[in-house]
């Protein structure tokens, strides 16, 4: 594999600090049928039985009629254990040598998967993480299972992982990371073409615009008609709706006064999501039930993707903009030219 594959695919496609913490619901309706988790440090405290706590997930990934199976390089004394707490119903594999595939894919013939449909849920990048994105599966890493109660050795091991994830993650990983942070689940060419009702009925609630270039061209004091009405008719099918800009206060100040109903938030330091999440929090909306849309990758899209919300990007209105987003302008479009699709998006199609 070239050096760059590789290190594409040691970035997860999600984090989650243990597997309690994953919306499987989620990756339900995304179409997945399959979840391999591994052992060591991930279900289980290294060279320890299985952790009770997360018994209840499993069971319930079961009972919902998931696949769902553990694989890890350790050997058959290290999971001998699950076969008396789960019985057949949870698939069991050891000595799996990842981030080798030979016996992943041996796994899932045998599961009846396709890596596809598939999740793999793991504490380390180099293996799980790896092995998981070069089959194709959807990807998450979990922190390392250890606490305080812990042997020092054991607590010394999780801290080193973490600490070689880091490193990794923010030399060479966070470039990988920007780039799918930076892709949108869904292009328009304007706000015009995007089907709000079909938003409506897929359960979204909050609509989040960006205004310049994105709503009206940059540096607009004011919403035309058609802009006004579009908003409305949103409102009518009983979305929120909500514009957060990186504009000066004193110009959207203007706006939200003319657009009365509507919130505008101004300086929100798009990518940071700060102030979106206290918009969130204001509503009581969740971000899953939420829709971001914009002209920026940098800015709007990653802040959607941060937060975890459906993301929409629109072409700019005009190219009359800050000279700095000008330069931008020609990383997004060297971005845009290799684009793969959105992770869920693409979780979709299949």
């Amino acid at each position: 594999m070239r050096i760059l594959d590789i290190l594409d695919n040691a970035v997860p496609n999600e984090k989650a600090e243990n597997v309690r913490e994953i919306d499987y619901e989620r990756l339900r309706k995304l179409g997945y049928n399959t979840i391999l988790f591994d052992y060591d440090n991930t279900i289980a405290v290294w060279r320890e039985p299985f952790d009770m706590r997360n018994k209840p997930v499993i069971d319930s990934l079961i009972s919902s009629g998931m696949k769902v199976g553990v694989v890890t390089n350790g050997p058959q004394s290290r999971v001998k254990n699950l076969k008396d707490l789960f019985g057949e119903d949870l698939k069991v594999y050891h000595s799996m040598r990842k981030p080798g595939t030979k016996e992943l894919r041996k796994v899932l013939s045998e599961m009846k998967s396709r890596p596809e449909k598939t999740v793999i849920i793991g504490d380390l990048f180099f293996t799980d993480i790896i092995a998981g994105n070069r089959m194709g599966m959807y990807s998450i890493l979990v922190s390392p299972l250890v606490d305080i109660s812990h042997k020092w050795y054991k607590r010394l091991l999780g801290k080193v992982t973490i600490a070689v994830y880091l490193v990794f993650f923010f030399t060479i990983g966070w470039i990988f990371r920007t780039g799918r942070l930076a892709t949108p689940h869904l292009f328009a060419t304007t706000v015009m073409d995007i089907d709000f009702d079909s938003l409506k009925d897929s359960g979204y609630r909050l609509i989040i615009f960006d205004f310049d270039n994105t709503l009206e061209k940059w540096g607009a004091t004011s919403v035309s008609k058609e802009k006004r009405l579009l908003i409305s008719r949103v409102e009518r099918l009983g979305l929120e709706v909500v514009l957060i800009s990186n504009g000066k206060s004193n110009r959207l100040g203007k706006i939200e006064r003319e657009l009365r109903t509507t919130k505008v938030i101004s300086r929100a330091r798009k990518p940071f999501t700060f102030k979106a999440k206290r918009v969130l929090k204001d509503f009581g909306i969740p971000p899953y039930k939420t829709v971001i849309v914009g002209d920026q990758l940098f800015t709007d899209i990653i802040m959607g993707n941060l937060l975890g919300a459906y993301t929409v990007k629109v072409e700019p209105i005009s190219d009359r903009e800050f000279f700095w987003t000008k330069l931008v302008r020609r990383v997004e479009s060297l971005i845009l030219s290799k684009m793969r699709k959105h992770p869920e998006v693409e979780a979709l199609d299949r």
